[in-house]
């Protein structure tokens, strides 16, 4: 995936100043940055939650036109939020294919619909009977259930917004496993974390955002983590020192409007 020069704005505020990044098959990138600094704004762009003012997204190196989310699990491009966005009230297979489900003669197959989740549902080791009310699972199971719905949709990038903000270390260490699984598969993800040695130990680059601009970008080492989160709390005193690197993973396009 490779975003180019993405400009937003909302009322009194420019959200992204023309901001660039790519992520390649096989690649876990870092993004991090202070409330604030764009990414969530960029994220949602991305998983066509919402749409740029200008700039352009390739996938595969072709142009996608990526205006909801409907297009951009199309392109292969899938968001976990935070906020998890689940049907409560519907079971665990029917949220993996909510919109798609398997049908015959005009029903939705159930017998169809719990053996094509049970696939996905081990992928991500989550040992919960198909027919299970999502609501009554607790935070980190659910937020796996949403894994396995982005798998479901044979995605190509997985974005994961603060992925272990309400995991156990158990369920820490399976989102890991699947992490590194998708990367084995050439998937690319996206992960935003305030927690660096998450960082240090899955990501390959680490991109920093601040005020709606990509600063750095560097291969993701201990001693990497470290300046970027002093570049990402400092700021614009480091913008010229961030400019002089060769970057890795993004760049920030000063000529975009």
């Amino acid at each position: 995936l490779e975003a180019r020069k993405l400009v937003k704005s909302f009322p009194g505020v420019r959200a992204l100043k023309g901001v660039s990044l790519h992520v390649m098959p096989g690649e876990v990138l870092a993004v991090i940055g202070e409330n604030g600094a764009g990414k969530s704004t960029l994220m949602k762009i991305l998983a066509g939650v919402q749409t740029a003012d200008t700039g352009e997204i390739q996938i595969d190196g072709s142009l996608r036109e990526i205006r909801s989310v409907h297009d951009a699990l199309a392109a292969g491009v899938a968001l976990i939020h935070q906020e998890l966005n689940l049907a409560d009230n519907l079971d665990v297979a029917a949220n993996l294919f909510l919109g798609r489900e398997p049908g015959r003669a005009g029903f939705i197959d159930r017998k169809r619909l719990r053996q094509d989740a049970q696939p996905y549902l081990d992928a991500v080791g989550l040992d919960v009977h198909p027919d299970t009310l999502v609501g009554s699972l607790p935070i980190g199971r659910q937020q796996l259930v949403e894994i396995a719905k982005a798998l479901g949709a044979n995605v190509k990038v997985l974005i994961l917004d603060e992925p272990t903000a309400s995991l156990t270390e158990l369920e820490t260490e399976r989102l890991f496993g699947i992490v590194a699984r998708l990367r084995a598969q050439g998937a690319g993800i996206i992960y935003i974390s305030h927690r660096m040695g998450e960082i240090s130990e899955l990501c390959d680059t680490i991109v920093v955002m601040r005020d709606g601009k990509v600063l750095l970008s560097d291969v993701a080492t201990p001693e990497s983590v470290q300046n970027a989160v002093a570049i990402g709390i400092a700021g614009s005193g480091y913008e010229a020192q961030a400019e002089a690197i060769v970057e890795v993973g993004a760049t920030t396009d000063d000529e975009a409007p």
